[in-house]
């Protein structure tokens, strides 16, 4: 009987909303847009969507407990691409930021005559093989990891499992803000995003300056370019000339040749970067947005530039944090593009959610509405119940940008939590949610929450009534098949 309910307030909404578009006969900037199930009730924690751009237009999904899963003409492969379950740090109870967490194929990969033909990369959360999670000035709770594995030939669904290759590791003070996003840009290097190391203020002890009173004034990680802590870093992982000899850095990196500072860094000032992609689809700008989660009250999106400091501890967003810090160099802070407020904030923004989730450019076919929109979220309005919001950025002259919460067909916020964003190669844009807190969490009826949704925009209206309709129809029985708990 509650489907039924369900639907019909569905189909009265759709109905709603089509007769409010012919009444006005314009759209806004963003049109509504429906949430299509690819698969609900099979995954458990997916923190990543990525294509391999082999021409495959396979979908992979990162299990944050240490699988890749394939998605193939709209069905989910039940054999893993990968298992790295073995390589990660135990799971912390209750809620935990480690573990796999980024994935990208080298931008050879499927051609076979090239270097980088069967290599991609990961980034994951492994044990601290040294140190003291309980050391009072230097902890280490974890390690974290980008590592190279190999597929044994073109198409395969199965990768070697026995060909890691690990280019770098770090050292973790606390368990959150492990960052965790890898792509390649458009220069075919490596882009890896850490966060500050965790804990809080970036002034806790593992922090530069920090210590157990969280005293004010340090640099913390993300502004202390000794540490690659807090950055975005730019490697050539087919190099050689980085420490260790397992990866190379590129002459033109900003900061090479600087003495004291790590090489590797392409920009800094960044607490917890949780999701970035770069607009390189048909079409793009090849730029890389990057959401980076806020302390207490400001989630942000920036755009990557060379060198750029985005201001973090000193700044949250475009507000000071510890105006007392001193950058070394004192250049000019980086801004946001996009920012918004926590729930319970007063300082003038709009009020949201939490923690953002960095999203992709459309640069698909099947919603020309959506073509060169920032399609992005926030995780939640609160840890429970669960509550992500679908957001976008219009570009509305160049470098301007207006923040919109989509209409969502059925509702926004979802009764879920927005994980992350990614794209096929057809640039049509997917979301991956769940309706649990820990990453290992099932339901209540013992069954996995997580979901994999392709993002339309819902019908013009002169596209007739009845396509409309069946849009609002197919969302109403099919976006709650898997009940949420």
């Amino acid at each position: 009987m509650g489907r039924y309910v369900v639907f019909a307030r569905f189909i009265l909404g759709g109905i709603l909303i089509l007769s409010v578009s012919l009444v006005k006969n314009a759209r806004a900037e963003f049109p509504p847009v429906f949430l299509e199930p690819i698969t609900q009730g099979e995954l458990v924690s997916p923190v990543a969507i990525t294509n391999a751009g082999d021409g495959s237009n396979r979908l992979f999904v990162v299990e944050q407990r240490g699988l890749i899963r394939v998605m193939e003409n709209g069905a989910l492969n039940p054999t893993p691409f990968l298992d790295i379950s073995g390589n990660l740090v135990p799971e912390r109870d209750g809620f935990d930021e480690r573990g796999l967490l980024g994935l990208a194929f080298h931008p050879n990969f499927g051609n076979a005559t090239v270097p980088g033909n069967d290599k991609f990369y990961v980034y994951y959360s492994a044990p601290q093989p040294n140190g003291d999670p309980d050391d009072p000035v230097n902890p280490v709770n974890h390690q974290s990891v980008v590592a190279e594995y190999s597929v044994s030939g073109p198409g395969l669904n199965v990768a070697n499992p026995n060909s890691q290759r690990i280019l770098m590791t770090f050292n973790e003070p606390q368990f959150n803000h492990d960052g965790g996003e890898i792509a390649f840009g458009p220069d075919n290097m490596l882009y890896i995003l850490t966060g500050d190391g965790g804990g809080g203020g970036d002034n806790e002890p593992g922090h530069t300056g920090g210590g157990p009173n969280d005293p004010s004034g340090g640099l913390g990680n993300s502004q202390d370019r000794s540490t690659l802590l807090g950055k975005v870093l730019r490697i050539d992982p087919m190099g050689t000339n980085g420490p260790g000899g397992q990866y190379g850095i590129p002459a033109d990196n900003p900061f090479v040749g600087e003495a004291g500072v790590r090489e590797e860094i392409y920009a800094y000032g960044l607490r917890n970067p949780w999701r970035a992609s770069f607009d390189n689809g048909p079409g793009g700008t090849n730029r890389m947005f990057i959401a980076d989660v806020g302390q207490g009250d400001v989630e942000e999106i920036n755009i990557l530039e060379a060198g750029a400091n985005y201001g973090w501890r000193i700044k949250e967003g475009s507000f000071d944090f510890d105006a007392s810090v001193s950058p070394d160099p004192a250049v000019e802070l980086t801004g946001p593009i996009a920012e918004y407020a926590h729930p319970n904030s007063e300082n003038g923004l709009p009020k949201i959610g939490v923690s953002v989730t960095g999203g992709v450019v459309y640069r698909g076919e099947t919603s020309p509405e959506l073509q060169g929109k920032y399609i992005f979220g926030d995780w939640s309005a609160s840890f429970r119940p669960a509550a992500g919001t679908l957001l976008g950025l219009e570009e509305v002259s160049p470098g301007n940008f207006d923040l919109s919460v989509l209409d969502v067909v059925g509702g926004n916020p979802i009764d879920e939590y927005i994980l992350a964003f990614g794209r096929d190669e057809n640039g049509e844009v997917y979301m991956a949610t769940k309706a649990t807190l820990a990453p290992s969490e099932l339901g209540a009826d013992g069954l996995p929450t997580g979901a994999i949704y392709r993002i339309n925009a819902v019908p013009e209206p002169s596209n007739a009534f009845p396509m409309a309709l069946a849009v609002f129809a197919f969302v109403a029985l099919t976006r709650r098949t898997v009940r949420r708990t």
